[in-house]
């Protein structure tokens, strides 16, 4: 009976330790980052200022030490001011000084796997966003306005990496590169396409 019981309290102890190596950290996380965006493309041309008006915010859950699913949202601004000319259209010509924004919120889900366990000090990933995005193109003449608003679909893969603060830490550092595309077109812009470069914080809670 009491060799039973050890190999029971054996087996046990190891399926504990297995388990907490299996995942170190609690499975739910929640991001913030802040967002630098590149335009590329026709967005670029019309308005090739590099935006530092941007944010981020999501939310994954971990089935493994390597896959997981998410959503996550955002804001990204784009701006660029003209010096006053003369800009022909088929009213006439009209002396102004141009303003064009373009801002970008999108809503994705997204999908990421890790490439080593997360008992390692650096956590480089793989991550797909797909959803829809909402483009808010305002281009001005002085008072008058040519604007749209509307959704379109948002494509975004990424590569990052997350540094623990600490083996084991539920705090980790990120760091990512994201491409964002999307088959938008309006005004000056033919599709919508940039780079965006994201730094910020991780943190698994539950």
């Amino acid at each position: 009976m009491k060799k039973i019981r050890n190999w029971i309290l054996i087996l046990a102890g190891c399926l504990t330790v297995q388990a907490a190596n299996a995942q170190i950290r609690p499975p739910l996380s929640i991001d913030g980052n802040y967002a630098i965006g590149t335009p590329l493309g026709s967005l670029k041309d019309y308005s090739n200022k590099t935006s530092f008006r941007g944010w981020g915010a999501g939310i994954q859950y971990m089935f493994n030490d390597q896959w997981a699913v998410g959503l996550r949202s955002g804001y990204q601004d784009f701006y660029q001011r003209l010096p006053r000319a003369v800009y022909h259209d088929a009213q006439g010509d009209v002396s102004a000084v141009q303003t064009r924004t373009l801002e970008v919120i999108p809503i994705q889900a997204t999908v990421s796997y890790s490439f080593l366990k997360q008992d390692m000090p650096v956590l480089p990933y793989l991550m797909v966003g797909v959803g829809t995005a909402h483009m808010n193109y305002e281009k001005y003449w002085g008072q008058f306005v040519d604007k749209d608003g509307s959704w379109q679909f948002l494509v975004s893969p990424e590569i990052g990496i997350n540094v623990p603060f600490g083996k084991g830490s539920p705090l980790m550092f990120n760091a990512n590169a994201r491409y964002n595309y999307a088959p938008y077109s309006y005004g000056d812009i033919s599709n919508f396409s940039s780079f965006q470069w994201n730094v910020g914080l991780k943190l698994h809670i539950y």
